[in-house]
């Protein structure tokens, strides 16, 4: 909780129609996720500004807004030049007066998944505040700081990039204690060129640690273990080897109620059971004890914390359909995510008689990409897959590798839905739907799952 004379004054922002209460829970810059107790950030947009939707955010109970320009109505408004940057100033001045150490999650692929565990696995001793959803980004993060209530003892933030700099400035501005690196692969080599360079960017996170504090660092990752003398602090190693100092060993990934592996620490070997899916989530259980064990919580509560993480929505979520079962994982793609989730797909132990996938294309891939979607291809055929279905430009270039049933198409979804029913309610199915996050195919699952089309109209 908040004061917004104390924020106003902090800001040198002149506070408009100040009316009490004046005490504030969050923030938010979506009218439509206003809490009450909020204060609402019209911040401006591509197509409609936030001041368009000031009456709807006091309408659901904003006791004030954060504006560039006074609409003549509403209370308690901090009109300011320039709204994205008060939002950061904002965060700043709120940061300040937060004594609780935070938490940095950042990586090529398991971000979400581990900012969760690290949070389940904190919450076994501290009061712990997780940034919501994916508020990941020089707008997520504000509004997440924002929303940290007065009685926390830990925060964990996921931090996400495309370009350098951006995890160094998310930094700055979270001071984080203590930060966990998940991997590095080739996610964003459009942007950056090189896994070196992806690499340097997420080091940014170690780099903002201070001296005294905690660093969990996925060791799988060679890119990762090369810098590892470079961390400030602490630096707890996590991985699937025994090589590191954190690791899973008799695993169980083919269960759909979730996985399950003994965790091998320094303090001895502990049972966990999760109800996540994928070979990968073990590594990502076992970081999370790891900076847990690191901030002083004892191993075995950590790892009986873990257990009670549900399933994140379109990340590996196990969804029962018409024609037999989805698995949601729509949420983003890399080469890294993708073969993890074909691997879940291959081995789950479920009473269908086909494997299937809609792949959508995998961006930011640079130069490579053909090659990187083409590999796909060849990954889901070493892996058993018995159908096969692409959407998008790239993914239905590569579809020419495919030599099983199937169709691809590039542009029009609902057209490869078509195809896709024909094909799926043949037989008890389990259908895997991955792409990047521009390719919107939660879509497709609304459309499979509701029976409508792509766009909503019934089909």
């Amino acid at each position: 909780m908040w004061d917004l004379r104390e924020a106003a004054e902090a800001l040198e922002a002149r506070l408009i129609r100040p009316t009490a209460p004046f005490s504030v829970f969050g923030a938010a810059c979506d009218s439509r996720r206003v809490q009450p107790g909020d204060v609402f950030v019209a911040l401006p947009g591509h197509r409609a500004s936030g001041h368009d939707f000031l009456s709807e955010a006091f309408a659901r109970g904003a006791m004030g807004a954060v504006v560039s320009r006074d609409p003549g109505f509403g209370t308690n408004l901090f009109l300011v030049p320039d709204v994205p940057t008060a939002l950061r100033e904002l965060a700043a001045w709120r940061r300040a007066a937060i004594e609780a150490p935070i938490v940095g999650v950042t990586g090529s692929f398991g971000k979400t998944t581990t900012k969760e565990l690290v949070a389940a696995a904190l919450s076994a001793r501290y009061r712990t505040y997780r940034a919501p959803e994916n508020y990941n980004t020089e707008i997520g993060v504000p509004l997440a700081i924002l929303s940290i209530p007065d009685d926390v003892e830990a925060a964990v933030f996921e931090l996400g990039m495309t370009a350098r700099g951006e995890i160094r400035e998310l930094g700055e501005l979270l001071q984080p204690w203590a930060g966990i690196i998940t991997s590095v692969g080739p996610a964003h080599l459009g942007s950056l060129g090189s896994l070196e360079a992806i690499a340097e960017a997420k080091w940014e996170l170690a780099a903002a640690l201070p001296e005294e504090g905690i660093l969990a660092l996925g060791w799988d990752s060679p890119e990762l273990r090369s810098r590892a003398d470079r961390c400030p602090g602490l630096c707890l190693r996590f991985g699937s080897t025994p090589d590191a100092d954190f690791h899973p060993e008799d695993l169980v990934t083919d269960r759909p109620e979730g996985v399950t592996f003994r965790a091998v620490t320094p303090a001895g070997d502990l049972p966990v059971q999760l109800k996540l899916l994928g070979e990968h989530v073990p590594v990502l259980a076992c970081g999370a004890i790891a900076l847990a064990w690191g901030m002083g919580v004892p191993e075995k509560s950590a790892a009986q914390a873990l257990a009670h993480v549900e399933p994140i929505p379109h990340r590996l979520q196990l969804r029962p359909a018409p024609f037999g079962w989805l698995l949601d994982d729509c949420y983003n793609a890399n080469p890294l995510s993708m073969k993890a989730a074909l691997r879940t797909l291959s081995t789950l132990k479920l009473a269908v008689a086909r494997r299937a996938i809609l792949f959508g294309d995998m961006l930011d891939l640079g130069s490579d990409e053909d090659r990187f979607h083409a590999q796909a291809i060849h990954d889901a055929q070493d892996q058993g897959v018995d159908v096969m279905f692409c959407y998008g430009p790239r993914s239905a270039a590569a579809f020419r590798f495919w030599n099983g049933p199937g169709a691809a198409e590039a542009e029009d979804l609902d057209a490869l839905l078509t195809e896709i029913r024909k094909e799926v309610w043949s037989a008890p199915t389990l259908l895997l739907v991955k792409g990047s996050r521009a390719m919107a195919l939660e879509r497709a699952i609304e459309a499979l799952v509701n029976h409508v089309t792509a766009t909503g109209s019934p089909g």
